[in-house]
């Protein structure tokens, strides 16, 4: 390496795919903090800014609200000026304004800064994956998939265990964990330089392009049906798993906060399950078969959740709608960065990303207020009639949409 090479990269460039992995993992998983270190404290900043329970989810709620509106206009910078740039932009807005937090003594100062570290975010987890499409193919890169699924619902298990900690010596001390961003930026300048060899059309042209490309391809439906199967599998995890749950083991259980977090996580640890195997299951099920077997997990999960008598009918119910899910969001995920073809790869995987964020906004309200006006378990079986729905109709509507026999 030469003098020069050395000054502009101090820690060398890796082209091992097994780095690179790394990387894209470690940097989602940062990602996800975002979401998981403010949990445990929300009734505490609560009470410190002097404002309502229900104005308090406005603080968590706005690192999402801006994922909606960036997300995609990030995807086209990492397909316009190389993927390696936008993560160390992303990683730099997600660190610093995640670290603002610590100092932010206004209800409205730590809305702010959380929007504008929920820029970041999205930059980080859904660059994230592209960097895992870009050096991986085919099985291995659903494989690769799982795995950083895996190392993502880790950490999300593992973040507010953390935070809590640390909260024990102020509560604001949580968001100094976003720190961690820094040594992680050196780690990811790594990355090898990707800015692509020719000139990239302008954002609505790139876009247009895009979507003729796919089109002409005939996987334009594909990719819009994997789209709203995600939307639905997420509000499950967000409407129903994350927000309707808790009230349901509070009003029919009385379990405390405590014991609401273990059964809770059962969600998290059948996704788990299933995303580190996803390879194994694709290899022995074939890939639609899974897909369907996934869709019909979802929906007894949410059934055993609907009828369970116990609280361990829950967990049983949570952490089989859970395998259901982690079966399918790695093959979402390699969709999404398959569809578009590398010139296209990070507006299709941005996008993807957008409905994530969308869901995850919608979803809370949606699930809490159907709980509210008509019962605990009616949310439960809304969802499984939805799933049961796309268990047995997807292979005959994309058949009927696509007029092409393309495996996912």
């Amino acid at each position: 390496m030469s003098a020069a090479s050395r000054l502009i990269r101090p820690f060398g460039t890796t082209r091992r795919p097994a780095e690179r992995l790394a990387i894209a993992i470690a940097v989602g998983a940062l990602g996800t903090l975002g979401f998981s270190v403010t949990a445990p404290i929300l009734p505490d900043l609560a009470d410190a800014f002097g404002v309502s329970r229900g104005a308090i989810g406005l603080a968590q709620g706005s690192i999402s609200f801006a994922g909606v509106l960036f997300s995609a206009l990030i995807g086209y910078l990492a397909d316009r000026v190389g993927r390696r740039r936008v993560i160390l932009a992303a990683l730099a807005i997600f660190s610093v304004f995640g670290l603002a937090g610590f100092i932010a003594r206004s209800f409205w100062a730590l809305v702010a800064v959380r929007f504008l570290q929920g820029a970041g975010t999205s930059g980080i987890l859904g660059v994230g994956i592209v960097l895992i499409a870009d050096a991986f193919e085919g099985d291995a890169r659903t494989r690769a998939m799982g795995i950083n699924l895996t190392g993502l619902q880790m950490t999300s298990l593992l973040g507010p265990v953390i935070a809590g900690f640390l909260a024990t010596g102020g509560i604001f001390r949580p968001f100094l964990i976003f720190a961690v961003g820094i040594p992680l930026a050196a780690w990811a300048s790594r990355m090898p330089d990707d800015r692509p060899a020719t000139s990239v059309d302008p954002p609505l042209r790139h876009l247009r392009t895009a979507l003729a490309t796919m089109r002409r391809e005939r996987t334009l439906a594909d990719y819009a049906g994997v789209l709203a199967a995600t939307f639905i599998a997420t509000y499950l995890l967000h409407g129903l798993g994350l927000t309707v749950v808790p009230l349901l083991l509070d009003d029919l259980f009385g379990l405390d906060v405590a014991a609401r977090g273990v059964f809770i996580a059962t969600f998290q640890l059948g996704i788990v399950l299933a995303a580190v195997r996803v390879g194994s299951l694709i290899a022995a099920m074939g890939r639609t078969n899974l897909i369907t077997t996934a869709f019909t997990l979802m929906t007894a999960g949410a059934v055993v959740t609907a009828l369970a008598a116990s609280t361990w009918s829950v967990a049983v119910g949570l952490a089989v709608c859970g395998f259901g899910f982690g079966a399918f969001i790695p093959q979402a995920q390699a969709y999404a960065a398959t569809v578009g073809g590398n010139r296209y790869r990070g507006l299709t995987v941005l996008i993807w990303v957008t409905i994530i964020r969308v869901s995850q906004l919608v979803g809370p309200p949606a699930g809490s207020m159907l709980y509210d006006s008509v019962g605990p378990t009616v949310p439960f079986w809304s969802a499984a009639a939805v799933t049961c729905v796309l268990a047995v109709a997807w292979k005959r509507v994309r058949r009927s949409l696509s007029g092409a026999a393309r495996s996912l």
